[in-house]
């Protein structure tokens, strides 16, 4: 199947050209390249996104260690283990 698409003409042209200028002037200011990013490229952090991104990830670190001390401690305290697949050790409930 043949495939079209409009002629631009020279106001077209100038639209587009400005248009090309315009995105590049903004990947250039804003965008930096990033292999593992789907579009290939990231924003660019100044300072203060550092610092934000890195009280983030301190209060992510507190909030799951906190969570895992009281996984731990719920486990600790409810559960027991298992003696291999028939259950908790028989032993326990025979004395």
């Amino acid at each position: 199947m043949t495939e079209y698409h409009l002629k631009p003409g020279r106001l077209g042209k100038k639209i587009m050209d400005a248009y090309q200028k315009t995105e590049q002037a903004f990947t250039e200011t804003f965008l930096e390249k990033d292999p593992g990013s789907p579009s290939g490229y990231s924003l660019k952090t100044g300072e203060a996104a550092r610092q934000a991104v890195n009280a983030c990830n301190k209060i992510e670190s507190g909030v799951v260690g906190t969570y895992k001390k009281v996984e731990s401690a719920f486990v600790d305290a409810f559960l027991e283990k298992m003696d291999g697949q028939s259950g908790p050790k028989a032993d326990q409930y025979n004395t």
